[in-house]
């Protein structure tokens, strides 16, 4: 669709890879602080170093009872929570960064595409059967298996050649045929009350309860995923070149779909498997870094992942700081992107109408 013909030599922003970096470090920080239990700056980085310390040495940390307190707050409630959104952050705008890139399409976002919904209905069909029992590696397994599902569906009736419009309908007919049968498994089981509550809070995208335990259950495949994606950099640039240039100059096509379809999959799979459906990063994320840095996929993919990482540790305090009440970071993400979506698509038709004039 576009070609990078057009990509500047330089990028246009040089330190905005140093920047994000920094406020990715300052929004975890401010997540540490921020809701019920009194911790200042000051106060949490002493009690996460004296953690850092215990774990060099290991001998526990010597600490008073309000210390105590405020430890447990610090390292085993909000700072695996922290940790956990940035990577799901991270995650998700590398998905989005690898979607526009195979489909050669600004609007393709796993979410608007139907990649989340795909991983969703796996991953509550796992729920019903009761699958999640058998393992933490059920979820994210059966996850990852919708998304490369619903990928290979697109490639299918979307291919990389077509537009916007034949992409974006196969998308919606797949996102509302993944919900049609979401829908119908929780109907079928309305009887149960638990599982139902369990699937709508998954549904709506949240980190909350979320523990070291399911950092270090996501931490593997999810770095797996950047990994691949940053492998991919190089024929991502090629691609935007047209598919027969990119055979011309050495890329493998139907290896290198493949493996972005599987990368694309673990990323969206591992995200939606530990913090449900959070919506809209993949699409918002690599626009704003196209934007800031240029269209060439050598920055975007780290860049993504740095930005995505902030947006969603932002979103997630946010969410704990309006109130007593805590809204599901799912939820905001979709409120902010909807409107970021409806503006793309009404940009990329007038300049459309402006090429065609």
């Amino acid at each position: 669709m576009t070609t990078s013909s057009h990509q500047p030599l330089k990028p246009r922003f040089p330190a905005l890879g140093p920047l994000l970096a920094i406020s990715l470090v300052v929004a975890l920080v401010v997540a540490l602080v921020v809701g019920p239990g009194g911790v200042e700056v000051g106060r949490a980085l002493s009690l996460l170093a004296g953690r850092l310390r215990s774990l060099v040495t290991a001998t526990p940390p010597a600490l008073s009872e309000a210390d105590a307190i405020a430890d447990a707050i610090v390292w085993s409630l909000r700072l695996p929570r922290a940790l956990l959104a940035a990577l799901v952050g991270a995650t998700l705008g590398v998905a989005g960064a690898l979607t526009q890139g195979l489909f050669r399409n600004p609007m393709a976002e796993p979410g608007v595409l139907g990649v989340s919904s795909g991983a969703a209905v796996a991953s509550v069909l796992g729920f019903s059967l009761g699958l999640d029992a058998l393992g933490v590696w059920v979820t994210p397994a059966l996850a990852a298996a919708g998304a490369v599902a619903v990928l290979l569906a697109l490639l299918a009736l979307a291919g990389t050649r077509h537009g916007v419009a034949t992409l974006l309908l196969a998308g919606i007919a797949l996102s509302a045929l993944c919900s049609a049968l979401t829908t119908m498994m929780l109907a079928l089981a309305s009887e149960r009350w638990d599982l139902g509550l369990k699937v709508v809070r998954w549904l709506m995208g949240s980190f909350e309860g979320r523990s070291w335990d399911h950092l270090a259950g996501a931490l593997g495949p999810a770095l797996l995923g950047l990994g691949a994606g940053a492998y991919l950099r190089r024929d991502l640039d090629t691609l935007q070149l047209g598919a027969d240039t990119a055979r011309s100059l050495g890329v493998r096509l139907e290896r290198f779909q493949l493996l972005t379809i599987l990368s694309t999959a673990l990323l969206v799979g591992t995200a939606t498997a530990v913090a449900g459906v959070i919506g809209f990063v993949g699409l918002i994320v690599p626009h704003v870094v196209r934007m800031l840095a240029g269209p060439g996929y050598r920055r975007l993919v780290p860049l993504s992942a740095l930005l995505g990482g902030t947006l969603v540790v932002i979103v997630d305090t946010g969410s704990r700081a309006v109130g007593d009440f805590s809204f599901p970071p799912g939820v905001i993400t979709s409120l902010l992107g909807a409107p970021f979506f409806l503006w793309i698509l009404r940009r990329h038709a007038r300049r459309v109408g402006h090429e065609r004039g």
